[in-house]
């Protein structure tokens, strides 16, 4: 394990009828990438397919069968298995972080493209690292 602290953040920037979209910094790595999310507003309600809290979170390495070697934000309010994994459309979460490379539309929503290949990026700079942390702010005009 990498005994170096690393800090993730993501500043949410736009916002569509069911998806939320902002940008993913990591701490000493140059670069940026995309974020999709569900819509808000903010909820600390289990099952709701809204965003989390904006706020300050643990992650840890997750995985199971439906996503391996994936990542979990640790002790979010209300919520359970708030993940980062890969998807590019709102359809494929239910409050997890999908990281992509490129911008896009699904219709009239906010999606995000090649998050895959971001995924990979991310886990790359993640893995073997024992303390790791998100910080997520709220940016998006128009919105309290």
């Amino acid at each position: 394990m990498k005994n170096a602290p690393v800090s993730l953040r993501l500043d949410r920037q736009e916002v569509s009828a069911n998806a939320t979209r902002g940008v993913l910094t990591i701490s000493g790595k140059a670069g940026s990438w995309y974020v999709l999310e569900p819509s808000g507003p903010d909820s600390a309600e289990e099952g709701s397919d809204q965003r989390i809290p904006a706020g300050s979170y643990r992650i840890a390495p997750y995985s199971s069968p439906k996503y391996p070697n994936a990542f979990e934000l640790k002790d979010v309010p209300g919520r359970t298995y708030i993940l980062i994994h890969p998807g590019n459309f709102h359809s494929n979460t239910e409050g997890c972080l999908m990281p992509g490379k490129v911008k896009m539309m699904d219709g009239a929503d906010l999606a995000v493209g090649s998050s895959r290949n971001a995924f990979n990026d991310i886990k790359a700079h993640l893995n073997g690292t024992s303390r790791i942390t998100i910080d997520i702010t709220n940016s998006i005009v128009g919105e309290e």
